[in-house]
């Protein structure tokens, strides 16, 4: 008997490009939940973030993304869409906070293809990227039938702990910082 998966998508959200929806299908096609994103397109656009719900006082944008980091503590695998438009690896500011995170919590951490982080990551994050790219899961599982891909999730959400070079505390305070000034810019907005 195979146990339910669960984990969400880092990726860059956009109107110009929907693969992180369509890699969102594909995983629950092979019966793997995905908590996020929320729904299955951009529904609408808060302070110049595209988002999948509509924010109201009770879900608030703030809050559905502490819902997110939450779920990158408990789930046991981290998947990111790393390609936006023509740009294989593409990782862009909040999705590098997002795998720093995962990182930090010794998430095993999916990935398209190699990470080419853009110049908005902060410096600590991309030396945390560089450090570990080879102990990412860099595999096309977009292209897997759903066998394969349940099979994949499964073994790969099986590695509990991934032991990353976390580099020095200078780096993870460094980290840690950058997710407190990503929270602190949600609550502004």
């Amino acid at each position: 008997m195979t146990r339910r998966i669960k984990t969400q998508i880092s990726g860059k959200l956009s109107k110009d490009d929907d693969g992180v929806f369509q890699l969102k299908k594909k995983l629950e096609g092979a019966s793997i939940t995905v908590e996020f994103p929320f729904g299955d397109r951009i529904v609408t656009t808060h302070k110049g973030i595209p988002v999948t719900f509509k924010p109201t006082t009770e879900h608030s944008f703030y809050d559905v993304e502490l819902a997110f980091f939450s779920a990158i503590k408990t789930n046991p695998i981290h998947v990111v869409h790393d390609k936006y438009g023509r740009q294989l690896g593409y990782i862009g500011e909040s999705a590098s906070i997002e795998i720093s995170y995962a990182l930090l919590r010794k998430k095993p951490i999916v990935m398209l293809y190699p990470p080419v982080c853009s110049d908005k990551v902060p410096k600590c994050i991309q030396e945390l990227v560089r450090q570990n790219k080879e102990k990412f899961f860099v595999t096309r599982i977009d292209n897997f039938s759903n066998s394969q891909l349940l099979e994949f999730m499964e073994k790969t959400s099986g590695n509990s702990s991934v032991y990353y070079n976390l580099c020095d505390i200078e780096t993870e305070i460094g980290v840690m910082n950058a997710i407190a000034r990503l929270f602190e810019s949600y609550r502004m907005t």
